[in-house]
């Protein structure tokens, strides 16, 4: 891990998902769309410590992979196809946005950037008609729990749109939960009204609150598919940061699971790192079995072996079957497994004969996106 992540290590892992997630996707949308707004509702700079090149913010992460992508792809400084749109509320932090932006702008032609200066729900709006590309990737990396209403939400809210919202958790709990004066207006801020009622009355605690967020991001958004990506204290067992995602498409969800996968498997490895004894200590446990295996890897080991009962469940509740690029998105949801390892569960439940073998036309030893997947049951 980079020595300007020291004491922010979760940071460095929500950055490492979010740069892992936009080359894949910007790469996809662009073979089917003609170009695409990257919107940072809450960008900063803070707390980095690249003072110079913002590498460890979102706004230089999302400026050089953007730029890498558009450079591979042939993309021409007179008609960019890719637009970034930062937002900052705080003024002195804003300017020291815009004086960055000032010395990137020739760092960066294929990049067409604009600034807004103000509270992301007030300028949502606007915001929303300078994004005028043909798809949209809402970015929501607030400092605390205001700000982003469903309603600001909803303007991005749309078939050719995606949006990733950092939950938060670690924060929000001490606001959305318990006896705190401001947890009714903070439930409203986050699912809106109607929504938070429920919350209320059922005395919810953080776990409800995030399943009526991806409910809101559903039902009230639109999106087909929202699942979250934890991220958890680098010294405790517990999740720090709860990032949402939401899209409309399949391969959105495992666009994200594959770049969670990659970045928490990593990080995983740096937490179990960082808590080693001194060099001496550790020459004495040569032999001894160390685990590296962290909360997000023991969280996708309970969720491997949950697979198979929740396609079931799901193709259950589809009889006239669901094509494998649907089922997959659909437990993606909630598990945080990849299309490969559903398409292995898939193959045993075939073999046991829990699954019709319709999908299995001749040799094919997988199922592909488009086969339909049938339960025999």
């Amino acid at each position: 891990m980079s020595d300007l992540y020291n004491g922010r290590e979760q940071s460095h892992a929500k950055h490492d998902i979010l740069r892992r997630y936009l080359k894949p996707f910007s790469n996809k949308i662009l073979s089917a769309w003609k170009s695409i707004d990257f919107i940072d509702g809450f960008s900063g700079p803070w707390k980095n410590a690249d003072t110079e090149n913002l590498s460890d913010t979102s706004i230089g992460i999302s400026l050089r992979t953007l730029s890498d992508v558009a450079e591979a792809r042939g993309h021409s400084s007179q008609a960019p196809q890719i637009r970034c749109i930062f937002n900052e509320k705080d003024p002195c932090t804003y300017a020291r946005l815009e004086e960055f932006i000032a010395r990137a702008r020739g760092e960066f032609p294929l990049i067409e950037i604009k600034t807004f200066q103000g509270e992301f729900s007030e300028n949502a709006i606007a915001i929303r008609k300078a994004a005028s590309n043909t798809y949209q990737l809402l970015f929501v990396d607030p400092t605390g729990y205001t700000g982003f209403p469903p309603s600001a939400l909803k303007l991005f809210g749309n078939r050719s749109s995606e949006i990733i919202v950092n939950f938060m958790r670690s924060f929000m709990e001490r606001f959305v939960t318990g006896d705190h004066s401001d947890k009714e207006a903070a439930l409203v801020g986050l699912v809106g009204a109607k929504r938070a009622q429920y919350l209320l009355d059922t005395g919810a605690g953080i776990k409800d609150v995030e399943a009526e967020y991806l409910k809101m991001l559903r039902a009230d958004l639109g999106y087909r598919f929202a699942g979250f990506s934890p991220i958890h204290n680098p010294d405790k067992e517990q999740i720090h940061f709860n990032l949402a995602f939401a899209t409309n498409h399949p391969m959105g969800m495992e666009t994200m699971r594959t770049a969670e996968f990659q970045a928490l498997s990593d990080y995983d490895r740096q937490r179990f790192n960082k808590k080693q004894p001194p060099q001496d200590d550790l020459f004495g446990r040569i032999g001894e079995q160390l685990d590296v295996t962290g909360p997000y890897l023991r969280t996708r080991m309970s969720h491997l072996e949950r697979a198979d009962g929740e396609l079931l469940r799901l193709l259950a509740q589809h009889p006239a079957g669901l094509k494998f690029d649907q089922l997959s998105a659909l437990v993606q949801q909630d598990l945080y497994l990849r299309r490969t390892e559903l398409k292995d569960k898939l193959v045993g439940l075939t073999s046991r004969g829990k699954i019709a073998e319709d999908w299995r036309d001749g040799r094919k030893k997988k199922p592909a996106e488009t086969d339909l997947i049938r339960s025999v049951e």
